[in-house]
């Protein structure tokens, strides 16, 4: 269990609905910047942000959800299918298996894929390095059907099944979810400005007090606030008390 020796070390607030952050950042937030961090640009339909231009890939997702797979798997067979884009099917990983990482960069070497949940892989996600085609995503309405657009729009696609995991961005599952990039994400504080690393796989704000922590588990994301009146002790996590929506700093500016 996580516990704070002083427990007034946040002031007690009581967290609006849906407003689950870590260091100011939401669930989806903290998703995009951890793919971000891989080269890979999580695109949404909708038009609603802008597509990052640092990214070698695009991730098409649909609206509200998040997801765990292990990229490595995708691009070996991406390199022997060259498509236009590729529609990605999951299957639930193979639970014996856990690695620190199972999401490297296009660069990085592969490992093994991660642990699975009880979360049901049913949606799916589609993968292009082609820019023009993450911006067509990018501008279709959410309603319909987005894979059916896509597949006429760019008929020269590919169809792989990896492992792979689905969450849903709601309150009920993101604190699954951040559990789980607590374990994927090695450094997080190289894409989120003023964290850094304050033990061995204990993450939170630069000048943090480490003997303010009477007891914790490990990984543990130290929050900048709390809301509500008990730290989040399962997760290994302390939410801070930023309503979603108002980050500390925009995408803008952590560039």
């Amino acid at each position: 269990m996580t516990q704070l020796a002083d427990q007034n070390l946040y002031p007690a607030m009581e967290p609006a609905a849906n407003s689950l952050t870590v260091w100011g950042y939401s669930a989806s937030a903290l998703h995009d910047l951890f793919w971000l961090s891989r080269e890979v640009a999580i695109v949404r339909p909708g038009g609603n942000n802008p597509i990052d231009h640092d990214a070698r890939l695009f991730m098409l997702v649909p609206a509200g959800t998040l997801f765990r797979l292990h990229l490595r798997l995708v691009l070996d067979q991406l390199f022997w299918m060259p498509r236009s884009v590729y529609f990605i099917g999951f299957y639930p990983p193979a639970r014996r298996h856990r690695a620190p990482d199972p999401h490297p960069s296009p660069r990085d070497t592969p490992g093994h894929a991660g642990a699975g949940t009880r979360h049901e892989p049913a949606a799916r996600a589609a993968l292009t390095p082609h820019r023009h085609i993450a911006e067509y995503w990018n501008t279709i309405p959410t309603a319909g059907n987005l894979w059916m657009s896509l597949r006429r729009q760019y008929p020269d696609f590919g169809s792989i099944k990896v492992p792979g995991i689905v969450y849903k961005d709601s309150p009920c599952q993101a604190i699954d979810y951040l559990q789980a990039l607590a374990r994927d994400w090695a450094d997080p504080e190289v894409a989120i400005p003023g964290i850094t690393q304050l033990a061995h796989h204990v993450h939170g704000p630069i000048g943090f007090d480490m003997s303010m922590l009477k007891s914790h588990t490990r990984p543990l994301w130290i929050g900048l606030g709390r809301g509500g009146t008990e730290p989040a002790a399962a997760a290994g996590i302390l939410p801070d008390a930023v309503p979603v929506g108002k980050p500390d700093e925009s995408h803008s500016e952590r560039k």
